[in-house]
């Protein structure tokens, strides 16, 4: 079976999306020469907080991000759905819709550490491959966790014993294997470290602020212009 070009997901809030999000799936995407990123914005995360801003507000700065760097396009499923949702079940139908694309899903390694809470963890590496951007440690409160220097990313000793059996089992080190392969496997991009969060520039939106440096221009434009995150939105 000949398979097609792969293709990247990237999933979250995006409450908003800002340059913690852009930046590194954009060197990722280079390092495994990925040239097609699907944004996909949750409708209500089943893990956090709902969001601040609509879904409506959230899909069009994922829009104006896209209309900026063409390796994006906006992937609207969870939100059409319009119901409480999981990544495995967006998984299934892009799986369903493109049979011969490997889907190579971009999380973050504080995701990593927590993929056996997420609903039904085993199916996902069925459905495709994880590429780990490296993250800010602000997530991972132990004092152990270690980072190997000569990658920048955390050491495979710093995680739990059934991460590293997982990590054994799944970690490929030559990024060509997620092009020749459906799913099933691990790569870890060495990409920049951000410590930007979108609960952070809401806050300094909150405050009056600046959010010059986290936000593209265009972000910031629409969320002055439709006065999100103000005092007298109802933060969560």
């Amino acid at each position: 079976m000949r398979l097609a070009p792969p293709l990247g997901i990237f999933g979250g809030t995006f409450d908003p999306i800002h340059y913690g999000h852009i930046l590194p799936i954009l060197e990722a995407a280079g390092k495994t020469n990925i040239q097609k990123i699907a944004l996909m914005p949750c409708y209500i995360p089943s893990h956090k907080n709902p969001a601040t801003a609509s879904s409506e507000d959230r899909l069009k700065m994922v829009e104006l991000v896209c209309a900026d760097y063409p390796l994006f396009y906006p992937e609207p499923r969870e939100l059409i759905r319009a119901k409480p949702t999981f990544s495995v079940d967006s998984l299934r139908e892009l799986r369903t819709a493109m049979p011969n694309t490997p889907l190579c899903f971009f999380i973050g390694t504080d995701s990593l550490q927590n993929l056996f809470t997420w609903h039904n963890w085993p199916l996902l590496f069925a459905l495709c491959h994880f590429v780990v951007c490296e993250r800010t440690g602000e997530a991972v409160k132990d004092s152990s966790y270690k980072f190997d220097d000569s990658l920048g990313l955390p050491s495979p000793h710093s995680y739990s014993p059934e991460l590293q059996t997982l990590l054994h089992k799944r970690q490929i080190f030559n990024p060509s294997v997620l092009h020749n392969t459906l799913a099933g496997h691990i790569y870890f991009a060495d990409t920049q470290r951000l410590t930007v969060s979108s609960s952070k520039i809401r806050q300094q939106l909150f405050n009056n602020q600046s959010v010059d440096s986290f936000l593209p221009p265009k972000i910031l434009d629409y969320i002055q212009q439709h006065k999100l995150y103000q005092p007298s939105t109802d933060f969560c």
